[in-house]
């Protein structure tokens, strides 16, 4: 899995600890099920996590049951007052 993250995000993460963890939610809405990207510098207390494979720019880490890793991960900063980490799997922030 490739790291694709902005210089904000990297720096952001790495002052807050150095670990990200990415993992997906599922939603119900009018139209039916989504599911969705999350990321934070906390782990989701719900989720179980494992270390994803490493890249030079943080440590990263990913849902357990995940069985195939994405191609890509993007991460960005987002937020003036309130900073938030956004990731993107191949370039979408819904996973199929």
């Amino acid at each position: 899995m490739r790291l694709v993250a902005s210089p904000e995000a990297v720096a952001f993460v790495r002052e807050h600890g150095g670990r990200l963890f990415v993992w997906t939610e599922r939603t119900r809405c009018c139209s039916g099920a989504t599911i969705r990207l999350k990321a934070s510098i906390a782990p989701d207390p719900g989720h179980e996590f494992r270390p994803a494979p490493p890249n030079d720019q943080i440590e990263l880490f990913v849902p357990e049951h995940l069985g195939r890793l994405p191609d890509e991960l993007h991460i960005e900063l987002h937020g003036r007052r309130r900073r938030r980490i956004d990731a993107y799997w191949n370039g979408c922030a819904w996973v199929a």
